[in-house]
């Protein structure tokens, strides 16, 4: 399970590219871009993906950012921006199965 720090706000490419292990993670409140390509790609066991509620708007949003994460994943937003997070993340990689809930 990995907590970022605060003070990161763009995940690279590929950042946890083939990270099999990590189950689920925290991004920081700060948070602004989901890389360019394939951060969590190919994480199998990422069942649980947390952004703050502090968190306004992340874009972009790299391609294939949530492809081959494990199938029964929930992506947890704000509760406020539940409808523009489904939008964003449309298309990413993730399967049809994956959850995106406030």
């Amino acid at each position: 399970n990995v907590s970022l720090p605060e003070s990161i706000t763009d995940m690279g490419y590929e950042t946890f590219f083939d990270c099999s292990g990590l189950e689920s993670i925290n991004l920081p409140e700060n948070l602004t871009s989901l890389g360019l390509r394939g951060t969590f790609k190919n994480c199998s066991s990422l069942t649980s993906i947390v952004i703050p509620e502090n968190v306004t708007n992340i874009n972009p949003v790299g391609k294939n950012a949530f492809q081959k994460i494990a199938p029964n994943a929930k992506i947890k937003v704000p509760a406020r921006k539940l409808k523009a997070y489904k939008k964003l993340f449309k298309g990413k990689g993730q399967g049809k199965k994956v959850k995106i809930t406030k």
